[in-house]
């Protein structure tokens, strides 16, 4: 008899699901969020996956659903209303916001971002520049049915996307915004050509958005804080251009109560010699290496005074200086002199030599 009541007991647990159970056929899967804010109404556009059966295959879209409301938590519900199944946030991959809630909302969105607890805190957040985000989910084609899984794919190959990309989930992004010691930097998207693609920087102050850093001084800031690849500078020689890439760099920064040393080790290689320089002789090099040692040296010093003249420390100098003597001195790299000692050796291996015939 007690066995059979084990057996019972047993047999409820396995044979009957969680009362809170909901198929995967009932989910609006959520893989992008797009937030803009115009005429004081919050806009929030949802892109949603939807399968599509054929007799060949199963071909993964999506489609996109707009709500709005006075409040970020008034145009969250509206979208949800307005989507046909619950929505599902465990997949989303990209938040998207435009220019209007970086100027006035970004804490608001932030923190209705963290709190919500559907909403995972793993994805990318990301700026529409020159757009709007509901246009960019929008922007759908053959080549790429899900916006969202295509910008994943431009900040995971970032090196050849001109290393455009923070490649920081947003938990981290959200430390930064209410860290004492370092600012945001956050990667932007744009429709260049009918084509997505990564774009400038916007660069932070705390919450209060500073400015956009160019294209080549965005590439810059990931040349000093990581290892970059495919990084291409170009001199002009008689007027014609030498272009390298960057295919290795070893960046370090250490910071003083009056200094900023920025230390760069780098490797490159000659990506065109349209001036004709002899490749086969070592003193070409040693004049190649000290001129784009000199370029790069200028050009990052160049972009670290204009984020000490936007006070924006998104180099973490000050959290530097706190981990190197455990001291506070928020302000001292606003005005430090800046050094920047670059290594560069220009690979020679791979030379092409004339056939005598």
């Amino acid at each position: 008899m007690i066995k059979k009541i084990i057996i019972l007991i047993f047999s409820i647990f396995i044979l009957t699901g969680c009362y809170d159970n909901i198929e995967l056929n009932k989910l609006a899967m959520i893989s992008g969020v797009g937030i803009d804010y115009l005429d004081d109404e919050f806009f929030v556009t949802y892109e949603i996956l939807n399968d599509t059966k054929t007799l060949e295959n199963t071909t993964m879209k999506s489609y996109t659903i707009t709500g709005s409301g006075k409040s970020i938590s008034e145009a969250f519900v509206d979208a949800s209303y307005r989507t046909p199944k619950k929505p599902f946030f465990d997949h989303l991959k990209v938040v998207l916001i435009s220019n209007n809630v970086i100027n006035e909302h970004i804490d608001e969105i932030t923190d209705y971002l963290i709190r919500d607890i559907n909403i995972r805190d793993e994805f990318f957040l990301l700026v529409a520049n020159n757009t709007t985000p509901k246009e960019i989910l929008n922007h759908v084609n053959d080549n790429s049915p899900v916006v969202s899984d295509l910008i994943v794919s431009l900040i995971d190959n970032e090196a050849y996307n001109n290393n455009l990309a923070t490649k920081e989930y947003f938990h981290n992004t959200l430390a930064k915004f209410i860290s004492d010691n370092i600012d945001v930097v956050l990667s932007s998207v744009s429709i260049l050509d009918d084509e997505i693609s990564l774009d400038k920087f916007y660069i932070f102050d705390g919450y209060e958005f500073k400015n956009t850093l160019s294209i080549h001084n965005s590439a810059l800031y990931s040349l000093v804080t990581k290892n970059v690849f495919s990084l291409i500078f170009s001199k002009e020689y008689d007027n014609k251009n030498l272009t390298i890439s960057i295919t290795n760099a070893i960046p370090s920064i250490d910071v003083t109560s009056d200094k900023i040393t920025i230390n760069l080790d780098l490797i490159g290689k000659i990506l065109e010699n349209n001036p004709n320089f002899d490749l086969k002789e070592e003193k070409t090099y040693q004049m190649l290496n000290k001129d784009f040692s000199n370029l790069i040296k200028k050009d990052v010093t160049n972009f670290v005074k204009i984020l000490q003249n936007n006070k924006s420390d998104i180099l973490g100098l000050e959290e530097i200086y706190h981990r190197k003597t455990r001291k506070d001195n928020a302000n001292l790299w606003e005005t430090a002199d800046v050094l920047v000692n670059v290594n560069l050796k220009i690979n020679t291996k791979g030379f092409i030599f004339e056939v005598k015939k």
